[in-house]
């Protein structure tokens, strides 16, 4: 019997301690939910802190501080909550501590300390490599510069957003997909307390080359004055074109609208366009045009340059062949063959060997006049061969006889003479044709201005032989109009000292 007491007394002590305990960690003070949490920004200076306690009343010897600064007498408190107003705070981090005594066996005492950062001032955003009203040739579009580090960043234009987390070095870089065209960029940065700043940019999205076409040119043009349709296009703006026609450029402008080239008065033979359109960006989208002009069949209608074919260039290479540059076939091409050929003949009656068979070149198959000054002689050429020389008069020292190459370029008979705007004709009157007109009746105009071969009348025969012109080249009147009758406009001049 004295043993089952005993159990029962030990029993009884048992359940008496555990619902002693039971109690006291029921009624234990305890830290719960805290405002502001630890670690948290806040976007305002001054507010009031609150930090659940259950079981509050039970606490004994109650401290608080703020910043090191004790505010135990400000702190307010019901059964579950203390809470104190903070006033007006500065920027930065700051931190709370409280301690307490209980009367709890369990938990004689409550400790707890936090921070928290006052935040109210916006982050800025500094976007690098993206001016405002800047040309963006890239796609998608980079966007990248510095913030606030671990502020949350959001790049949108329309309907299109990016976002990202500005480093803890405080750099940022994201991209935006963005069409062609204008586009305005908003940059938005929010901090970690919610302030937000947003930058904006206008800029030009220009990542693709502009469009580029060139049409209404053939292959093969019958007209030596063929046109060509240019449209240039791009979303970011109006594209600027240019235009080479044989390496020499024949435009240069924007193109708002297409564009209608007219290519007038073309060499006959292979002619190269090259058109480029660049737009803002400085993209460029290149075209290129190789054509052949084939409009006549007659020689001397028309220039002739390498590619030409046709009768016409079967003529020119009989008569080249006549002038002993050319021994290859008839083929009615002016391929390379036939183009040194013009060269060779070119140099031989002294013109610029440019290999264009031109109105030069082409009078000087037919004939050519050379003036030699100081053996006051004109040599006159027919089919390559001299047919006959003159006397001649040139220009006295005060007016000289200009010297280089020049053509026919106007011819007349009977003459009115008229007074050329020179010092030594001031004040006469002009001379109508006849046999006291001081240029005789016969006129060869050369492309020299003022300068033509004429002749003279008689009382001034004694003249020829000398240096006695203003300029012009006399002849006996019997042998201008000799010569008068072999000459044609285009014929090569060749005055030479």
């Amino acid at each position: 019997m004295r043993h089952h007491r005993y159990w029962v007394i030990g029993a009884v002590a048992v359940v008496a301690i555990l619902a002693f305990v039971g109690f006291e960690f029921v009624t234990a003070p305890r830290i719960g939910a805290i405002s502001p949490q630890p670690g948290a920004s806040l976007a305002r200076e001054a507010f009031v802190v609150s930090i659940d306690v259950p079981g509050a009343e039970h606490l004994h010897d109650l401290s608080v501080r703020l910043d090191g600064r004790d505010v135990t007498p400000s702190v307010r408190s019901d059964s579950e909550h203390l809470y104190f107003s903070t006033g007006r705070l500065t920027q930065g981090s700051h931190s709370v501590a409280l301690s307490a005594r209980t009367s709890n066996v369990l938990r004689p005492g409550l400790r707890k300390s936090w921070r928290f950062t006052v935040d109210t001032v916006a982050p800025t955003v500094r976007l690098r490599q993206l001016r405002p009203d800047a040309v963006a040739t890239i796609a998608p579009l980079p966007v990248a510069g510095r913030s606030e580090p671990g502020a949350r960043l959001e790049v949108s234009s329309g309907a299109t957003t990016s976002k990202t987390t500005v480093g803890d070095d405080g750099r940022f870089a994201t991209t935006l997909a963005l069409p062609d065209g204008p586009a305005t960029l908003t940059v938005t940065a929010t901090d970690a307390a919610g302030n937000t700043f947003a930058a904006h940019r206008h800029v030009l999205v220009d990542a693709t080359a502009p469009e580029l076409k060139v049409s209404g040119l053939k292959k093969v043009s019958h007209s030596a004055s063929p046109r060509a349709h240019v449209k240039a296009a791009d979303a970011a703006g109006a594209p600027r074109v240019k235009i080479r026609l044989d390496g020499e450029y024949i435009l240069d402008q924007k193109a708002r609208y297409q564009l209608r080239i007219p290519l007038e008065k073309l060499a006959e033979g292979m002619h190269a366009m090259v058109v480029t359109a660049t737009d803002p960006g400085r993209h460029v989208t290149v075209v290129s045009r190789r054509f052949l002009v084939n409009s006549t069949e007659k020689l001397g209608k028309a220039t002739l340059i390498a590619g030409a074919r046709g009768r016409d260039v079967k003529d020119l290479q009989r008569k080249l062949r006549t002038q002993g540059v050319y021994k290859g076939p008839t083929t009615g091409v002016l391929d390379k063959a036939t183009e040194r050929a013009v060269r060779r003949f070119q140099e031989k009656i002294g013109i610029p060997a440019d290999g264009v068979v031109g109105p030069m070149m082409l009078g000087g198959l037919t004939g050519r006049i050379v003036i030699v000054q100081h053996e006051h002689r004109l040599y006159f050429y027919q089919n390559g061969e001299l047919k006959k020389t003159y006397a001649v008069a040139t220009g006295q020292p005060a007016y000289p006889t200009p010297n280089g190459t020049t053509v026919v370029t106007w011819m007349t008979k009977n003459p009115t003479w008229t007074p050329p705007d020179s010092p030594w004709a001031a004040g006469a009157k002009p001379i109508a044709p006849g046999p006291d007109n001081p240029v005789g009746m016969r006129w060869i105009g050369t492309g020299f201005s003022g300068v033509g071969i004429h002749g003279v009348p008689s009382s001034e025969d004694w003249s020829i032989g000398t240096y006695a012109s203003h300029g012009c080249i006399r002849m006996y009147e019997w042998d201008v109009e000799e010569l008068y009758e072999w000459v044609t406009p285009g014929m090569p001049v060749i005055i030479q000292p």
